[in-house]
């Protein structure tokens, strides 16, 4: 790659480039071009690099042309997706369950019909055909499809486009009727319910009973305040670098033997008995980013604690995230 904007940053880890995103997101013309480059180096070197834990450059690279709505990166985010799973969450890690539909919507260019062959694809990994499900939310939010459109294809899909085996799109399809308003859907449901295509333990009736109790108009405008389902804002695109990358202190403050074979991630509730600080702030100002950690799609496969029997990513893990 010949870059000039990120130039220096192919490979980083604990350095994100900060300013070189600031500057991409001011100057928009300039920038898109580099960063389709980006794109297509990755999708070209794809099988190399999901194994580089210091190439991360793509992830602002790809936050940025969705914010920038640049629809000729979406055949690219497309074929991105068609690797095996394993270069997939290599490259993309927790963004495949987290803002890949965003993304997806962002760069869509009025066709939906590549997210449509996601969702059906029975080899693509079901975390990904959920996400391009809920793509169709976001185009849907943003007012780029008809409620109609949706309803009519969500029937087409518990009608035969999707494979009449299990899967978890088939789990999560009721919900994504829930937050359109279920009305004409019910009967599809059902029959799948008993079809056993559907677990009816895992519906959440309580959404689709409390819209079916009001108007579509309602629910579009309850689904408007979902967070959740929208384009990728600049807030999203800064937000980078609170997870790409690593941490890093101020000389002033830093003590080497701090952390010397320790290790140095705590959870938001955790105390760190051993090392009290008196003034938080003081101590570690500059302290900009948390490490990158590649999603470990064998814990999406462990069998669920709720005691099920299932596995956690067919249980509550989407229970869990869309809390």
């Amino acid at each position: 790659m010949k870059l000039k904007i990120f130039k220096g940053y192919e490979r980083f880890d604990d350095l994100y480039p900060s300013e070189q995103v600031k500057y991409a997101l001011e100057h928009k013309e300039e920038a898109i071009p580099e960063l389709l480059e980006i794109l297509e180096y990755t999708i070209n070197n794809a099988e190399e690099l999901f194994k580089d834990s210091k190439y991360l450059i793509h992830f602002p690279a790809i936050y940025l042309l969705a914010y920038f709505r640049e629809k000729r990166a979406y055949r690219g985010i497309i074929q991105l997706l068609s690797f095996r799973d394993e270069v997939v969450y290599g490259l993309l890690g927790d963004t495949v369950t987290e803002e890949l539909k965003n993304i997806l919507a962002s760069v869509c260019d009025g066709n939906i019909n590549p997210l449509k062959e996601i969702i059906e694809n029975s080899l693509i990994d079901e975390f990904i055909r959920c996400e391009a499900l809920e793509a169709l939310l976001v185009l849907l939010n943003e007012e780029k499809l008809k409620r109609e459109e949706l309803v009519f294809y969500f029937k087409e899909l518990m009608n035969g486009k999707l494979e009449k085996d299990y899967s978890y799109v088939w789990e999560f399809l009721p919900s994504c009727c829930g937050l359109v308003h279920p009305k004409g859907l019910i009967d599809d449901i059902e029959q799948a319910i008993g079809d056993g295509k559907i677990d009816a333990f895992l519906v959440d009736w309580d959404l689709i009973d409390n819209n079916l109790k009001k108007t579509s108009k309602e629910v579009l405008r309850e689904l408007k305040k979902e967070k959740s389902y929208f384009f990728i804002s600049k807030e999203d695109v800064l937000a980078l670098e609170e997870w790409v990358g690593g941490f890093y202190f101020d000389d002033e403050y830093y003590d080497e033997d701090l952390f010397e074979n320790e290790e140095i991630y705590y959870t938001e509730d955790e105390k760190d008995d051993e090392y009290e600080f008196d003034d938080k702030d003081k101590h570690c100002n500059k302290l900009i980013s948390i490490p990158f950690v590649k999603c470990n799609k064998e814990n999406l496969n462990a069998l669920c604690s709720c005691g099920s029997g299932k596995k956690y990513k067919n249980c509550c893990f989407w229970k869990e995230k869309n809390k």
